[in-house]
């Protein structure tokens, strides 16, 4: 039994959907580990004399310039789709493409403590060869894990339509 949808439905769904970085979240995500990074390498340079701390400071200075970098990196390609779901699949930033008869498992992690998120990934296990699986943080997306997995079900299922041989109709 097919569920009634609209033309213009219908046509959204022809169309695959990009998604993109959220400039904002990037900012925020900037400006946050810029004054972490500030924090700790002013420790740092402090606990000079101490070996022990200094290290401890040094590496968590290390940690929070890596985690600048990423939301650099991604100011500079916020014009660029990360993601691009549609018919075929989920294509990544990198080209890769996963198609939906090879994807065994999508996951969208979204962990927090005490309220402050700490970890949004989106983790693909495939049938492929290689990559067996594939992650991806997705943080700093314009999307949230509601509507990632209702865009994935959507274009998965119209993928399977698609395949699928026209019901033969019968008169009774």
């Amino acid at each position: 039994m097919e569920i009634y949808s609209s033309s213009q439905t219908k046509q959204k769904a022809q169309k695959p959907r990009e998604i993109y970085y959220s400039r904002t979240k990037l900012i925020v995500g900037a400006v946050i580990w810029t004054l972490a990074s500030a924090f700790f390498g002013a420790l740092t340079a402090r606990l000079a004399g101490e070996t022990g701390i200094l290290v401890v400071c040094g590496l968590m200075t290390l940690c929070m310039l890596w985690m600048l970098y990423g939301c650099i990196r991604g100011l500079l390609n916020v014009d660029k789709p990360a993601l691009i779901i549609g018919r075929e699949g989920i294509r990544f930033a990198d080209g890769l493409l996963i198609a939906w008869e090879d994807i065994e498992e999508n996951t969208y992690y979204s962990q927090s403590y005490m309220g402050i998120p700490t970890l949004k990934l989106i983790q693909i296990k495939t049938t492929l060869k290689k990559p067996k699986v594939k992650k991806m943080r997705v943080a700093a997306l314009d999307i949230d894990s509601d509507e990632y997995l209702e865009l994935c079900d959507a274009y998965s299922q119209s993928a399977a339509l698609r395949e699928a041989p026209a019901p033969v109709p019968t008169r009774r």
